[in-house]
């Protein structure tokens, strides 16, 4: 994907933590599997791991931008993918 949102995550490219990030995604995809609404489950998710979410607030902007934009299109598990593959 070349979209701005992707562009600016790669910036991020071997400064965040990709297990912690891995993990957090599955959280956000297990609950979002259940609620159906990919922000809702992303604000919870972000309200668990606040600590790491706050001290890369930008990063996880970003992420919850390309969440709200592609999960419903491609499959939450694809964008998953992606954002990891991004980083």
């Amino acid at each position: 994907m070349s979209s701005e949102e992707f562009e600016r995550l790669r910036s991020f490219k071997g400064k965040m933590d990709k297990t912690r990030v891995e993990r957090i995604l599955d959280e956000i995809q297990d609950d979002f599997e259940k609620s159906n609404d990919i922000k809702v489950s992303t604000i919870y998710v972000y309200s668990l791991y606040s600590q790491d979410v706050l001290s890369n607030k930008e990063f996880f902007d970003i992420v919850l931008k390309i969440l709200e934009k592609y999960a419903n299109k491609i499959g939450i598990e694809n964008v998953k993918q992606l954002i990891l593959n991004s980083i």
